[in-house]
């Protein structure tokens, strides 16, 4: 690398770093100042309740070939207005495991919140539990003409703290038969709906929605690069996990209204919303046809605010007393690799583990491992064990790669007369050097063993702890939270361009200890010394540009690569100490030998005179 693509590689940096700041303060209210919304646009859209029919109404079929009647009106596709509240009081239950409270409600025979026992709210100790709140959007509301979040049912306590069931008989004869059972360990709710032709013409029910609760945003969590504060998953049919967070604000930016409602018509597996730590995973058993995704926007701008989902489930036709019966999963908690590797159908990937996933998944429970069974039963102490672990592994890999590095710094001179003889002929250059390594037993790859070993680990711990709850809240040292940035001391104010707005340490620590680590790992010389101080200049780069990359993110990236700089340092002094023995131990050899200041010894003859050789006889 020249010394202008140097520049041109730290001018691209920079503007990687302040492109955050130049995009909000400079291209955005220029190119695209901000929409001006029509006053009845930013209302929420208000629908009439939709016409009912009776059952007297329902008349048999002309044509006796389709025994089926549609007995109901299409409804409109907005929001029911408040006024149409149900005035039968709202019942309520509380379904318990070992981990988890759901409350159950009798309108909309939904769910209306759960409580977290094992999550704290907040990082005091003595905070109270987590709790998701599903009112503004309940849970497990059907939606089909009469049924709605605020449609009273009949409820039923079938089994205490464990199950209820809910009933509802439509005005045109259709009666559901809803169970919502808890299991004693977990977070995963099971719902049976059953529905039943209680009336006595067979009748149509037209294709409905279940909708999931509404999740918000964290407010104590920091979104780390590449993972939106909110998401949509979903598991199409026969396909892979897919993630729509990015799309969110791309689907916003189409359209004015204050909440999106996009339909997609696309057989799927189950649907997922989630924030940073906890998600809701809806999973009939016999899928869904397609899917809805809802998002309120954070005023005029295309943030979400708030995020929810629906399933779509097909027409059904009924005979009269015939049942038609649905089972669902319904998981709501925290994004717990072991809790979701339970539910299987590949609901582990709302972690979004990365490409590098099954070095992400072994971290992962290695950290579990060691932060639960080894004292003092720290995170920190985990990463910091783990790191020397890897180094310890890898030793004999990194130490091969500094021996290269120092044989090609000895082999500087021969690569020098090579570059100066076929200056003009590259092809013939580079053969001569490939014949020097292959001579000297060199690999020129091999001083970046190194850096290869620490990357994987590094993207896979990024991964890790930008999204597995183990580490929320995790305290170590002066670290009130390994998943998120020090944060030691405020500033109460924010630098422009960088946005920092306060003191962590860890980042620059580790800056420093890069430094050290690279003044005592040797350079490998490729004999052009304008190239050797371009990479001189790009090796103290890089310390500054892992301080920008890294002051923001999870302190626990930063720790890992802390602790790998000092374990590397440490190898480099002993490796330096061993190979200064090991040529004092040379210099002595080349000292004893003929021509030295020592003279060699003589080696007897097995017989005879010391020096004299036997004459052989003929």
């Amino acid at each position: 690398m020249n010394r202008r693509d140097l520049v041109i590689v730290i001018f691209l940096f920079a503007l990687w770093l302040l492109w955050s700041p130049i995009d909000r303060n400079i291209i955005k209210p220029l190119f695209f100042p901000d929409r001006e919304v029509p006053e009845e646009v930013m209302e929420e859209p208000v629908r009439e309740p939709p016409a009912r029919v009776e059952v007297d109404e329902v008349r048999e079929p002309e044509d006796p070939r389709e025994p089926f009647v549609d007995p109901v009106v299409e409804p409109p596709e907005i929001e029911r207005p408040e006024e149409a509240l149900p005035d039968v009081p709202e019942q309520t239950a509380v379904l318990r495991s070992d981990r988890a409270e759901v409350v159950v409600s009798s309108h909309g025979a939904t769910v209306r919140s759960v409580i977290l026992k094992r999550y704290r709210e907040t990082r005091e100790p003595d905070s109270g539990p987590v709790v998701l709140l599903y009112d503004e959007q309940p849970a497990l509301e059907i939606d089909l003409d009469e049924l709605d979040a605020r449609t009273p049912y009949d409820m039923t306590v079938i089994e205490e703290a464990r199950a209820v069931r809910f009933t509802r008989t439509t005005t045109y004869g259709v009666e559901w038969v809803r169970e919502i059972r808890l299991p004693a360990e977990g977070y995963r709710v099971e719902v049976v709906d059953q529905i039943r032709n209680a009336a006595a013409a067979p009748v149509r029910v037209r294709r409905h929605e279940v909708i999931t609760g509404d999740i918000r945003p964290l407010v104590d969590a920091t979104s780390m690069y590449g993972l939106s504060p909110v998401g949509v998953d979903i598991l199409p049919a026969g396909d892979r996990v897919r993630h729509l967070s990015r799309e969110i604000p791309r689907r916003l930016g189409r359209t004015t209204a204050s909440i999106l409602r996009d339909v997609e018509e696309e057989p799927v597996d189950w649907v997922a919303s989630k924030n940073k730590y906890f998600a809701q995973i809806l999973r009939p058993h016999d899928g869904a046809e397609a899917y809805t995704v809802y998002v309120e926007r954070v005023g005029q701008t295309d943030d979400p605010a708030r995020i929810w989902t629906g399933l779509h489930f097909p027409e059904l036709r009924l005979d009269t007393g015939e049942v038609f019966e649905r089972r669902m999963d319904y998981y709501t908690g925290p994004k717990r690799f072991n809790e979701l590797a339970k539910l299987g159908y590949h609901q582990t990937d709302v972690m979004e583990l990365g490409w590098l996933r099954p070095i992400s998944v072994l971290l992962l429970h290695a950290l579990n491992f060691v932060a639960e069974h080894v004292p003092p039963y720290n995170y920190g102490f985990a990463i910091m064990l783990l790191t020397l672990i890897i180094r310890i592994v890898f030793w004999p890999l990194t130490h091969k790669g500094t021996e290269s590095m120092r044989r090609m710094q000895e082999l500087s001179p021969l690569m020098k007369e090579i570059s100066e003889k076929y200056q003009d002929d590259p092809r013939k250059k580079q053969e001569a050097m490939m014949s020097l390594y292959k001579e000297h037993k060199i690999n020129p790859l091999g001083g970046c063993m190194p850096m290869l070993v620490q990357i994987p680990v590094f993207i896979g711990l990024f991964y890790v702890l930008r999204s597995a709850i183990e580490l929320r809240f995790a305290r170590f040292l002066w670290i009130r939270d390994l998943s998120e940035p020090e944060s030691l001391i405020e500033f109460g104010f924010t630098i422009p361009l960088l946005g920092w707005d306060s003191l962590n340490i860890l980042p620059i620590f580790m800056a420093v200890t890069m430094f050290l680590q690279q003044k005592l790992t040797p350079m490998p010389s490729q004999g052009d010394p304008r190239q050797q101080q371009v990479q001189r200049s790009m090796m103290k780069f890089m310390p500054v540009m892992m301080l920008f990359i890294l002051y923001n993110f999870a302190s626990g990236l930063a720790l890992y690569w802390s602790t790998q700089n000092v374990l590397m340092i440490v190898q480099q002094l002993i490796y330096r100490k061993r190979l200064a023995a090991r040529k004092e131990a040379e210099g002595q050899s080349q000292a004893a030998a003929p021509g030295g200041s020592v003279s060699a010894p003589v080696k007897e003859a097995p017989h005879g005179k010391p020096g004299k050789r036997k004459k052989k006889k003929r």
